[in-house]
Parts: C-alpha cells; structure tokens; sequence
C-alpha cells in the first residue's frame, strides 16, 4: 500500500508521515530529503534557492517526482507499506501516483493535511529558527499556495491538532472506519 500525506509547507506533513511511519511499520519517502539527495547535498544543508530556480526548478521537481513514484512502486511491489511525504501541489503529480499504483495493482490513499494559515506561518518561523531538511519559508509558502492545485478527491484531516490524534484517525480511516 502506498499513503500520500501531503499539503502546504508547513502544514505538519513530515511530523504526521514520521509518526504514522513508525506506528505502521512503514517506510517514509521525504521529497524534501529526496530532492537534496539528488542534487548531491546533505539533507539539513540550505540550499537557498528561491521558489522554482535551482534544485527548485521545475524540471528538477519533476525528478524528485519521478523518483518519488518509482521508489514507492519498487517499496510496495517488496511488500511494504509506503509513505510517501511532499506536497504533491500539482494534480498531475498526484495523477501520476494515482496511474502508477493502478497499474501496479498497488492500492494508494491520498490524505491532505488542512491547516490555517496562521498555523503554517507560526510553524515556519518555528522551523527557520531551529532548522529543517525544508528549506521552504513564509515567502516560499504564500508563491506555493497560489499555486496549488485543490486537493480533489483526497481525504482532508484537520491539521491543526496534536499529531498523534492526527495518525488515529488516518489509521482508522485506512482500517476502513
């Protein structure tokens, strides 16, 4: 089985998929972790690159996708349970995991974590204080949310809560309840 988390930067996504990891036995692909591995760089190093140049171009997003997609349908095919971390902001990303699995005969499920953006705004000035594998900060935020595509058929959880709430009810929700 392959779980999506994703939503804005700073909606707590990385928070949940480690926690929902770890109580599922799963493994956890990080977009933010992949995407500086492939461009040959330590996960906590800034890459200060502003929103779409550098490892943040487009077509270095879509590398870090393709990957993303790839590593998930080799994990699941082995048996395992996949978590896949990113914002998947664009459907056809979204789209493109969805057809993967399909084919694969892998079930997928696609959670949007919903947060105010107060919340996310805090949070970042949280994390670019104490540093994080993301470089994504509140300027990043405000160009990535106008460009984000609505979360169309995915299941929206609250974000806005404390994490371990939070991977309950996914867990429920993949239990089928």
């Amino acid at each position: 089985m392959v779980i999506v988390i994703f939503g804005h930067v700073g909606s707590g996504k990385s928070t949940i998929a480690k926690e929902l990891g770890k109580r599922l036995d799963a493994e956890v692909l990080n977009s933010d972790v992949v995407r500086k591995q492939l461009a040959g760089i330590e996960p906590t190093q800034r890459a200060s690159d502003d929103f779409e140049k550098g490892i943040y171009t487009k077509e270095f997003t879509e590398r870090v996708y393709s990957y993303l997609v790839d590593e998930a349908l080799r994990l699941a095919t082995s048996g395992k349970t996949v978590i896949v971390d990113a914002t998947f902001r664009s459907e056809r990303h979204r789209r493109m995991l969805e057809e993967a699995c399909f084919k694969a005969s892998i079930p997928v499920r696609f959670f949007y974590i919903d947060v105010p953006e107060y919340i996310i705004k805090q949070r970042l000035e949280e994390r670019e204080k104490r540093g994080d594998v993301s470089d994504a900060n509140w300027d990043v935020y405000l160009r990535m949310r106008d460009a984000f595509d609505p979360p169309v058929g995915a299941v929206r959880i609250d974000g806005n809560r404390e994490v371990q709430e939070i991977v309950d009810e996914i867990i429920e929700l993949l239990e089928g309840g």
